[in-house]
């Protein structure tokens, strides 16, 4: 599930900060993570509905909506004014 966290989302989300003070046209990185994020929260998700434990199964999907809101927080750094 994890595959897609490549070593450049990850060094978009670790450097974020550096990232979203940047001009609108440099700020694209973020869509790219995005997508990214979605991907692996959808993989996560899909992976969790056949997992029998109900706690597990709850764990993925909480770890499947955080990735999700990461991606929805990477979108609006590219929609920001800044």
């Amino acid at each position: 599930m994890y595959e897609a966290m490549n070593p450049e989302l990850i060094d978009i989300i670790d450097n974020v900060k550096t990232l979203a003070e940047q001009p609108a046209a440099q700020r694209q990185k973020f869509s790219e993570a995005a997508l990214g994020l979605e991907r692996v929260a959808g993989d996560i998700a899909a992976q969790a509905v056949k997992l029998a434990d109900p706690l597990l199964r709850q764990s993925a999907i909480t770890v499947a909506d955080g990735l999700s809101a990461a991606a929805q927080l990477c979108r609006t750094a590219v929609e920001s004014e800044s």
